[in-house]
């Protein structure tokens, strides 16, 4: 379980981080698809520390950043909020965070 919960968040915040990189290819510079690419590489290096305290501190934080950057980008690209993305959003950050706090020694 400890791979397979290495690997989703690995997994995550990559992919978050191309969502990042295309959004800036598509509308040019822009400070959330930056914020999107920094966090995501956080997450990535986080992946590293050796302590289970602080990777769940620093996981729990970069998962907050995260869903603060997708409201934002909700908001100023649709005007208005997808609850149900947020919803699953929030789910699939509770799951990771119960995994890591379980499985990660």
């Amino acid at each position: 379980m400890v791979i397979i919960t290495y690997t989703l968040i690995g997994l995550y915040a990559f992919l978050t981080g191309i969502a990042g990189m295309k959004q800036w290819k598509e509308v040019g510079y822009h400070v959330q698809a930056l914020l999107f690419m920094i966090v995501s590489i956080c997450i990535l290096v986080i992946l590293f520390i050796p302590s289970k305290d602080w990777l769940f501190l620093l996981l729990i934080l970069g998962f907050i950043l995260l869903h603060i950057l997708a409201i934002v980008q909700g908001i100023l690209k649709n005007g208005r909020l997808m609850c149900s993305h947020h919803i699953i959003r929030f789910i699939f950050h509770c799951i990771i965070a119960l995994m890591v706090y379980k499985f990660i020694k």
